[in-house]
């Protein structure tokens, strides 16, 4: 178990990425939750998106994309 944060990657439908401002905790069932709401909010203020990429230590650990499905990154 690490205690580094989870961060969450966003892709734009524009086709730019940003890193969100803030960490989402060490707790990646936490994480995943808060990145679900936050998918779920760009949806329903018409913001679309490509995905919303999970990511801890620079790397992605998972992604979710804009129909709400998660897609593992290690598979």
């Amino acid at each position: 178990m690490t205690n580094e944060p989870f961060t969450l990657s966003i892709e734009a439908t524009h086709g730019k990425s940003s890193q969100h401002g803030y960490h989402f905790g060490t707790d990646e069932r936490l994480a995943r939750q808060l990145i679900e709401e936050k998918a779920k909010a760009w949806i329903a203020n018409d913001m679309p998106f490509v995905s919303m990429a999970l990511m801890r230590k620079g790397k992605i650990v998972d992604v979710i994309y804009s129909d709400m499905s998660w897609h593992n990154a290690a598979r």
